[in-house]
C-alpha cells in the first residue's frame, strides 16, 4: 500500500491513488458509497486531473476493484451527473455485475443558470451490489394523506409511512452549511449519505468512500455506529 494511513476510533484513512489501494482491500467493505470526480475541471488538487480524456475506461476501473473490495453481500452506490453513470451503467450491465436501481438526488439551487439550456437541479445515484443477495432496510417517507380514515387508523397500529419513491429531495451543502468543511468542493449533504447508510448496511458494517473528499461518508458512518474508511489521493488526515 501506498501513502500515508490514519486511525481515529472508528474511521480509517487511507492516502493515495485508489486504483492501488483498493486491490490490498479484498471483500473487505459490506458498503461504498462514492461521488467521485465529474470531469468537468473542478480544481481539487494537483495531485487530480478532473478532465480525462479516459475518464469513462477508468471509472470502469476503479468501479471493478470496488466490487473485488465488496463482502459477498456487498453494495455499491455510485453519486454522479447522470450523462456520466449512464455511460458506467452501460458498462457495468455488460460485465455482468448485479444492477439493484438508479435513485434520484434532487436539490433545489439558485446557481448555474442558462440562457441555452435548463438548469441542473439532480444527480442519479447507481445502486450495484456484488450479488443477488444484499441487504435493503427501506426508508419512510410520511404518509401524504394523514387525514384519511384508513390512514389514520394505520398511523394509530404504529405505521410511520410507506417506502420511499425512488427520489430523494435533499439540499446541496452550501458554504453556510454548519457542516460544511474546507477540504474541497462538492461536499454531500449529510442526510442523502446517511439514507444510503441506513438502506444498504448494518450497525458495526465497514463502510467506504474511495473518493473521500471532505470525509463526509466517514464521518456520517461513524455517527452511524459502522467502521467509517476513506482513500483519496490527497493527504485528508484532518478528515478524520
Amino acid at each position: 500500500m501506498t501513502g500515508k494511513s490514519y486511525r481515529l476510533e472508528g474511521k480509517y484513512f487511507y492516502q493515495g491513488d485508489c486504483i492501488k489501494i483498493l486491490p490490498t482491500l479484498k471483500d473487505h467493505f459490506h458498503l461504498i458509497i462514492t461521488d467521485p470526480p465529474y470531469n468537468i475541471g473542478w480544481k481539487y488538487s494537483d495531485k487530480v486531473n478532473d478532465k480525462k480524456k479516459n475518464y469513462h475506461k477508468w471509472c470502469v476501473e476503479w468501479a471493478k476493484l470496488c466490487f473485488n473490495a465488496l463482502t459477498k453481500n456487498g453494495v455499491l452506490c455510485i453519486i454522479n451527473y447522470p450523462e456520466n453513470n449512464n455511460i458506467l451503467y452501460t458498462e457495468l450491465i455488460k460485465r455482468g455485475y448485479n444492477f439493484i436501481q438508479q435513485l434520484i438526488w434532487c436539490y433545489p439551487t439558485n446557481v448555474g443558470h442558462s440562457k441555452k439550456k435548463y438548469t441542473r437541479s439532480y444527480r442519479t445515484i447507481l445502486i450495484f451490489s456484488k450479488s443477488e443477495n444484499y441487504l435493503f432496510y427501506p426508508q419512510l417517507q410520511p404518509y401524504k394523506n394523514p387525514t384519511d380514515k384508513r390512514i389514520k387508523e394505520r398511523i394509530k397500529q404504529g405505521h410511520k409511512g410507506t417506502n420511499h419513491y425512488d427520489i430523494f429531495t435533499f439540499n446541496l451543502c452550501k458554504n453556510v452549511s454548519k457542516s460544511k468543511k474546507n477540504n474541497g468542493l462538492n461536499q454531500l449533504p449529510n442526510e442523502l449519505v446517511d439514507m444510503l447508510i441506513k438502506s444498504f448496511s448494518e450497525v458495526f458494517d465497514n463502510v467506504l468512500d474511495p473518493f473521500v473528499g471532505n470525509g463526509t461518508v466517514m464521518d456520517r458512518a461513524y455517527e452511524l455506529n459502522r467502521n467509517g474508511f476513506g482513500i483519496d489521493i490527497n493527504d485528508y488526515k484532518q478528515s478524520l
